[in-house]
């Protein structure tokens, strides 16, 4: 240990009625408390933000594959052009369009999709989130069921076994005019994803229904889901399967959507509210890196004596700024090691243990997630770092043009 870090420790040690003692302890409180906070609430953002992608892609698939004219004809052949894609896990077709809903006692619009249940299964977790009834009903042999959003179910009234009517917005032509079309479907299944805009919106039926009731052939579809072998690809696989199908082509006729852009103003709140909350959080850790610098300064003006006899003794003035320079990195240090270990320990012990838990009745999730990563770690602890780094040169820099004479007069 060099004798500046040496004279640095001896002057943080508690001594009695020591003020600038106080002002020490204050001062990695403040860092520690900043950087907690920040950790804590960091991690939890993160644990929404996970929760809810894993529950979008849950209902969603990762890519969906599109086509400007509206439907995709011939969908198999597309299916193995994408399916040869080395990265592609499973591809599933499906129908979509808007309706109106009914029961008995009343109605609401509803997006349908229609899907192939064999190859659904392996593009999202639709199953998962199963909470009555089956999926069965959905296998393109049965006739007229259908599975719906617990919201929906609510809202119409309507349970397993329920009789719902659908109706088609675009309705059908016949020698007294345009009639919309309207089929009456047995409810199978009722969903709860816990996201209530898919379950107050949602309603499944087979492709094959869904053809008919569209008035489609046998081989056209809405679009494609599309699976990866690791979805943090998605946005530039997205990419390269519009090439590929677009290839040899003179105009654009497919595109395909990640789910991140399927869900981007969803995820750019998020992103805007964890940047909100680093910020007004970090103003915690300036504020202690205020309190290092009035430290520093009573220190230094308690010390002139001290400053002065090692100047008189051969310590040049960058001496005496590497001594509290080094003071107030130890008190940046001791502050963000703690903070960075008591964030941790509360982000452990909740992930571990939910001692938060949340009113599933108003959350997507039952108890307060957690995730933490070592990158904002890093992130957190190097930025409190230099803050404390910075708040040491004033201080330093004038304790260093403190002239010998002048420190033993004032004493």
């Amino acid at each position: 240990m060099n004798f500046h870090t040496n004279i640095a420790l001896h002057y943080l040690k508690p001594k009695n009625n020591s003020f600038i003692s106080l002002l020490s302890f204050i001062s990695v409180m403040g860092i520690m408390i900043g950087v907690m906070a920040l950790i804590v609430v960091i991690s939890v953002m993160n644990g929404f933000s996970h929760a809810l992608e894993k529950r979008v892609i849950g209902i969603e698939s990762q890519i969906i594959v599109l086509n400007y004219n509206g439907f995709i004809n011939n969908y198999k052949k597309t299916v193995g052009k994408i399916s040869s894609v080395k990265g592609v896990k499973s591809v599933s077709p499906f129908i979509y369009t808007d309706i109106m809903i009914s029961s008995a006692s009343t109605s609401t619009g509803s997006v349908l999709r229609g899907i192939d249940v064999k190859t659904e299964e392996k593009v999202t977790n639709l199953k998962k989130y199963l909470v009555e009834g089956n999926l069965s009903g959905l296998d393109n042999k049965s006739k007229n069921e259908i599975v719906i959003g617990k919201v929906l179910a609510q809202n119409l009234g309507v349970s397993i076994g329920g009789r719902v009517k659908i109706i088609s917005p675009e309705g059908q032509v016949t020698p007294f005019g345009v009639i919309p079309k309207t089929e009456n479907f047995t409810v199978c299944g009722i969903i709860n994803s816990g996201m209530y805009n898919y379950d107050s919106t949602f309603s499944f039926i087979s492709v094959k229904n869904a053809q008919e009731f569209i008035g489609l052939g046998a081989n056209t579809v809405t679009g494609l889901e599309v699976k990866l072998n690791k979805l943090s690809f998605a946005g530039a696989f997205a990419k390269k399967i519009e090439n590929i199908l677009n290839k040899n082509k003179t105009s654009s006729s497919f595109y395909a959507l990640s789910w991140e852009e399927l869900n981007k103003n969803l995820f750019s709140a998020i992103k805007l509210e964890k940047l909100t909350m680093f910020v007004i959080l970090f103003l915690i850790v300036l504020v202690a890196a205020f309190n290092i610098i009035s430290t520093l300064i009573m220190v230094v003006m308690e010390k002139r004596k001290d400053i002065a006899i090692l100047k008189s003794i051969g310590a040049s003035s960058k001496d005496i700024m590497f001594i509290f320079m080094a003071q107030g990195v130890i008190i940046g240090v001791i502050g963000t090691s703690l903070g960075l270990l008591s964030g941790f320990l509360i982000g452990y012990l909740e992930k571990t243990y939910h001692i938060i838990s949340l009113p599933p009745s108003v959350y997507y999730i039952t108890t307060l997630p957690v995730r933490m990563t070592l990158a904002e770690f890093i992130i957190i602890g190097s930025c409190a770092l230099f803050l404390s780094f910075a708040a040491t040169l004033y201080p330093s820099y004038k304790a260093g043009k403190i002239d010998p004479a002048e420190g033993v007069r004032h004493e």
